[in-house]
């Protein structure tokens, strides 16, 4: 990425079981793994025997274990008792896939697809191609010839990493690949939280006469809102986050300080599904368009329901994300820069558990 390597393509698969028979899934795109598992353990024992269709009611009571008395059993053996404030992170991991797979299961029950329980019309929504990472011993200007093949699949849209090299080789970067993509496809870049406001707004500065659809997560961490919202009175082009967003509140700040006009909130890391359709009601209150971060097959659903839910990100390159074509049995179909969610019960997609089981941790 922008500055750390990606090592690992992961994801913690959650199953709901009900009395009634069905069983829900869910995903989680988060790490530490075995802490958020562990967590998960802690949950089962407080959510068994409620009510499957009362997603609301369960998210409330886990996430007060981030606030409560409760919590403190989380971190006890770390020297944190502050109402599991160590562990907040993996807490609201385990709620989104807990939560996604109640989803599932509401969809399963009533028996129609998740989109259309959300009030959606259509099953299809726009996809882009995410990529354009800095290899290991590999030509910087490698991202080039990457991003033209996703065009030649069909993709309108691409993205690629910038900030992980000097300006200079940055913009020799974003020029080739404009000139290899065409003037008709958009064009976004990710900094991965990269730049101070200085060099963001330099960076943009020189990045824009290459028609930039949007600025992703530009700056370091620590000022990563404010700031925000200072840099997007700098450039026309418009500014994209929130998949570093752990809440609804969090998402809300962004939206009203840091002047974004894209929010990329992320269901599998935080919260699930219900968080993210409030995510999505505050943006839309706001004329913001959302664009949820990873796993089109759970955040489209989304996406299809909301006039304001622009599109999904897609990963084409097997090596960045193996799991698309191993790890399902059942899932959308991604062509021509579309995603096509199917009619079936829940959120339409099924593991492959022989080949889960392959490579289980």
């Amino acid at each position: 990425m922008s500055r750390e390597p990606y090592r690992t393509a992961s994801s913690i698969i959650v199953q709901v079981f009900t009395d009634d028979g069905i069983v829900g899934l869910g995903q989680i795109h988060g790490r530490p793994m075995k802490e958020i598992i562990e967590i998960i353990g802690l949950i089962e024992g407080m959510i068994a025997g409620m009510d499957a269709m009362a997603n609301e009611a369960v998210w409330q009571k886990v996430f007060a274990l981030t606030t409560s008395r409760a919590g403190t059993e989380l971190d006890k053996d770390k020297g944190q008792p502050h109402f599991g404030a160590g562990k907040r992170p993996q807490i609201l991991a385990a709620l989104a896939g807990i939560d996604i797979a109640l989803w599932d299961i509401k969809g399963k029950a009533l028996n129609i697809p998740v989109w259309r329980l959300l009030g959606g019309e259509s099953n299809q929504t726009y996809a882009y191609a995410s990529g354009g990472y800095y290899e290991k011993g590999q030509s910087p200007l490698k991202v080039i010839d990457e991003m033209a093949s996703y065009v030649e699949m069909g993709y309108t849209a691409v993205k690629m990493k910038c900030g992980g090299t000097d300006l200079k080789g940055d913009i020799e970067r974003i020029s080739g690949v404009r000139k290899a993509i065409g003037p008709g496809t958009k064009l976004m870049i990710d900094a991965n939280l990269g730049y101070s406001l200085d060099e963001a707004t330099r960076a943009i500065e020189a990045f824009e006469e290459f028609d930039i659809f949007w600025f992703e997560e530009p700056l370091y961490w620590y000022d990563s809102i404010r700031a925000l919202g200072k840099l997007a009175n700098r450039t026309r082009v418009a500014i994209a986050g929130g998949e570093s967003q752990m809440t609804a509140w969090e998402a809300r700040d962004l939206v009203d300080l840091g002047g974004i006009r894209y929010m990329q909130f992320d269901a599998t890391r935080f919260g699930g599904l219900t968080e993210l359709i409030r995510v999505a009601h505050y943006c839309a209150a706001h004329d913001i368009q959302f664009v949820p971060h990873h796993d089109p097959q759970i955040h489209g659903h989304v996406v299809c329901a909301f006039s304001n839910g622009f599109g999904v990100e897609t990963f084409p390159n097997k090596k960045r994300d193996p799991l698309w074509d191993t790890l399902f049995s059942v899932r959308p179909e991604i062509k021509d820069s579309t995603l096509h969610l199917n009619d079936r019960p829940g959120l339409g997609f099924e593991v492959d558990w022989k080949e889960a089981k392959k490579h289980a941790a």
